[in-house]
């Protein structure tokens, strides 16, 4: 063997090796893009379940706020004296 070709053996070894990291590479870079935009999406659906939420709670209290502004405007009936009231509802009705 002369010396180019032993000179042509170790570069074509070395390409193969560079080439094979470059690939690596590669792959790393794509797996790592891919995690970094998943990461982005679960916090972005976490966010907007949070603002769903905020809206449903949000809601929920205008409606009890207008409730209680009715229940106040509006006459309280008359209690009738044959319905239990206060703890006595919770005791044994005499037969």
């Amino acid at each position: 063997m002369n010396y180019n070709d032993i000179i042509a053996q170790q570069q074509a070894a070395l390409n193969q090796a560079m080439q094979n990291a470059q690939h690596w590479q590669s792959a790393y870079v794509a797996i790592w893009l891919a995690g970094t935009i998943f990461s982005g999406w679960v916090i972005y659906m976490f966010y907007a379940r949070l603002r769903d939420i905020a809206d449903e709670l949000r809601n929920i209290r205008i409606t009890l706020q207008m409730a209680q502004e009715r229940k106040a405007q509006a006459p309280s009936p008359p209690r009738s004296t044959t319905e239990p009231s206060g703890e006595g509802r919770y005791m044994p009705r005499p037969s």
